[in-house]
């Protein structure tokens, strides 16, 4: 399937291309096989590239080019990896707490069908990213549940407030305000400036879509990074203490389209499916994940020492082009 130079291990998850030919040129034997690739995709969501010797951010990202028609560099919510346009450090979150599920920028007007995941140096102990197949969420959940997210979509709010998430200058990649709210609106977001600089933006985005490659309908969002249920204890207790119970005033938060709520039940039962449908595999330095960002969703295990990840992703996605539940159109 994949030529000589190369084994392949379908029976893993994902499933793992390992190579045999000291000195391959990585990005090359992509773009040859590069169809194939796209077929494993649309199958598994997710493919394993090992031993290539991909262990800086230039051969990480000639190789991530292979696999798409453009790679995108204009991401706000992750730094860049030192010197490279095109390749971001991983999220910056504390090491003993995990990083839940989600699709990278679901939320947004737009997003990466590609994401990749390249390993400069595994844990000590622990850091997996787990992956859930997103179509398997969907079949899982009851349909009174299925109808509710389907029809009313997810409203996100988001409030950048200095010192406790990434600033909106960081965010937009800019200082004026006139540019922001351009952006804001070019994209249906709605933004309001509160007191003390504050931007908080309001966005309704889907929470399933049908994916355009294979038709199939996917639970699709950023409920966990979102919802003040997913907060540590401790961290909610803090942010109480400084909003009250405002929801809304956190950093982060979410309800259905409507505005009315998403109950703490509901996300516990989400995360109880999610954590049943997650499957792990042990970084290996130089290890290269692929997944299409639109089937399935990523998190990340709390770890032990030193881990470095660096990520790249492309081939981006207007929600506008999508057939999504009707509360997001």
């Amino acid at each position: 399937m994949f030529g000589p130079d190369v084994s392949f291990d379908h029976e893993s998850y994902p499933p793992t291309v390992r190579c045999l030919a000291p000195g391959l040129a990585a990005e090359v034997w992509a773009a040859k096989y590069r169809s194939a690739i796209e077929e494993l995709l649309a199958e598994h969501g997710a493919i394993l590239l090992r031993g290539f010797g991909i262990d800086h951010a230039n051969a990480f990202d000639a190789l991530a080019a292979s696999l798409v028609s453009t790679l995108y560099g204009d991401y706000g919510d992750l730094p860049h990896e030192k010197d490279a346009d095109r390749v971001y450090k991983s999220t910056p979150y504390p090491a003993e707490q995990a990083i839940l599920f989600h699709h990278e920028s679901s939320h947004m007007p737009q997003w990466p069908s590609r994401q990749f995941f390249c390993c400069i140096q595994p844990a000590s102990g622990g850091g997996a990213t787990p992956i859930v197949d997103g179509r398997k969420v969907w079949a899982a959940l009851p349909d009174d549940l299925r109808q509710r997210f389907e029809e009313r979509g997810i409203r996100y709010v988001r409030n950048f407030i200095p010192g406790v998430d990434v600033g909106w200058e960081k965010m937009f990649d800019t200082t004026d305000r006139a540019e922001v709210e351009e952006r804001c609106r070019a994209q249906d977001v709605e933004c309001t400036w509160l007191p003390g600089g504050v931007l908080r933006t309001q966005q309704l985005a889907p929470a399933v879509i049908r994916h355009p490659g294979t038709g199939e309908q996917v639970f699709f969002n950023q409920l966990f990074l979102h919802h003040t249920a997913c907060l540590e204890p401790s961290d909610r207790e803090v942010m109480r203490s400084l909003f009250g119970d405002d929801e809304a005033a956190y950093p982060r938060s979410a309800s259905f389209g409507d505005g009315s709520p998403i109950d703490d039940a509901t996300v516990a039962r989400l995360r109880s499916v999610y954590d049943e449908l997650a499957q792990r595999f042990v970084w290996e330095q130089g290890d290269v994940v692929v997944i299409d960002n639109m089937l399935v969703s990523h998190g990340r295990d709390p770890f032990e020492g030193d881990r470095k990840i660096i990520v790249a992703m492309g081939d981006m996605v207007a929600r506008a082009d999508l057939s999504v539940g009707s509360a997001a159109r």
